[in-house]
């Protein structure tokens, strides 16, 4: 089905916009799906950017994003679907242009890093304090929800306020990669069988990204409490990256050996049941991959 729809939106510009608008508009319908869905418009994006070129991803994205204002506008969600789609769909275009003229998708994974991070310091530049700014809106809005699962608001919304910065600039990131990452799954599937799958299990971000990654480590233990508070909300988007990264050297380790699938599936499964323990140390071996090549040294044992 998937790729059925890759076909579709290629067949006709008109096509890729309906599919797009749709397919983002039935996410707010849909709470379930909410995020799948939402994907999928961000990939209809990246798959025209990458196939035909920057030109013609970006009519897509604007005439999507007109189309999810008419539509929102029924029911009174025109601004909220309209600025949901520039969010999303805006990186996700920039990533598909230069992965379509670098041929790197590491370069495109560094990019949505550097635009999570700029997402970051553009937020705490506006508010200054963005706890303080989310604080009231978080006490308006999930108060009473909390009051009446009985959990006390005054214990859970200020760690939420300090935290909702960096989670949702790490979930933008992550939103704007799937979305990337489809588009390119679904370009390889059309035009190049198997390309995708051996161009992921090479993905490596580079040595100079990795010494940027510390550097924005070592600015959090600075006792100038604004720049270390930045730095602090910009690593869950680096653990982001470096966590496809860690995913790609396990892909790689078990390419080609069946004895060894079952680690991939036990990964996947420790990131979807114990994530709050699995992804930093997925990350990490991501990291540590880019200085002492660990998937050349488990790969070369065979």
């Amino acid at each position: 089905m998937m790729q059925s729809l890759a076909v579709v939106a290629m067949s006709a510009r008109w096509r890729a916009v309906l599919i797009a608008a749709a397919s983002s508009a039935a996410a707010i319908l849909l709470p379930p799906l909410t995020s799948p869905l939402s994907y999928l418009g961000g990939a209809v994006v990246a798959l025209v950017t990458l196939r035909i070129g920057a030109y013609e991803g970006l009519g897509v994205w604007v005439a999507g994003a007109l189309l999810l204002a008419a539509l929102g506008a029924f029911g009174g969600l025109a601004l909220p679907l309209a600025l949901g789609a520039i969010t999303l769909w805006l990186p996700v275009w920039l990533a598909a242009w230069l992965l379509r003229v670098s041929r790197s998708l590491a370069m495109a994974l560094r990019a949505v890093a550097v635009f999570g991070a700029v997402a970051v310091i553009l937020t705490h530049l506006s508010l200054g304090d963005p706890a303080a700014w989310w604080a009231p809106r978080l006490e308006t809005l999930l108060g009473p929800v909390l009051e009446g699962e009985g959990m006390s608001a005054s214990a859970v919304l200020p760690s939420l306020a300090r935290w909702l910065t960096a989670l949702m600039a790490a979930a933008l990131a992550l939103s704007v990669v799937l979305s990337l990452f489809l588009g390119r799954a679904w370009q390889a599937k059309l035009y190049n069988p198997g390309g995708f799958g051996e161009e992921f299990r090479a993905l490596a971000l580079g040595r100079t990204f990795g010494l940027s990654s510390l550097l924005v480590i070592g600015l959090t233990q600075l006792p100038v409490g604004v720049v270390s508070t930045v730095a602090v909300d910009i690593i869950p988007t680096l653990v982001v990256v470096y966590l496809l990264q860690g995913l790609a050297l396990v892909h790689a380790a078990v390419f080609g050996n069946v004895r060894r699938r079952g680690w991939l599936i036990v990964v996947y499964v420790l990131l979807v049941f114990a994530a709050p323990q699995a992804v930093p140390l997925v990350a990490l071996a991501g990291w540590m991959d880019t200085w002492i090549d660990v998937r050349g040294r488990w790969v070369g044992r065979g």
